[in-house]
């Protein structure tokens, strides 16, 4: 993971959510190339919560560094 991903939620509703390469219609959480991420969630504040923590653990992951090689014979 080079670097952290500013993610947006979005509203599919039923009548559109065979336009996008999506299975059922809710909210979720886009990339910056319009690519579906995360979702979908029932309600906009589930899906900013989605949101959010992802953004807190890649956040820690990018802090801790690449994990210790393992020694292997």
């Amino acid at each position: 993971m080079d670097k952290a991903t500013d993610l947006t939620a979005v509203h599919v509703p039923n009548e559109d959510f065979d336009l996008y390469s999506v299975s059922e219609s809710g909210w979720y959480a886009i990339d910056e190339q319009d690519k579906m991420v995360l979702g979908p969630f029932v309600s906009l504040g589930e899906c900013d919560r989605a949101i959010h923590e992802r953004g807190v653990l890649a956040a820690r992951l990018l802090d801790a560094g690449p994990p210790p090689a393992l020694d292997r014979p």
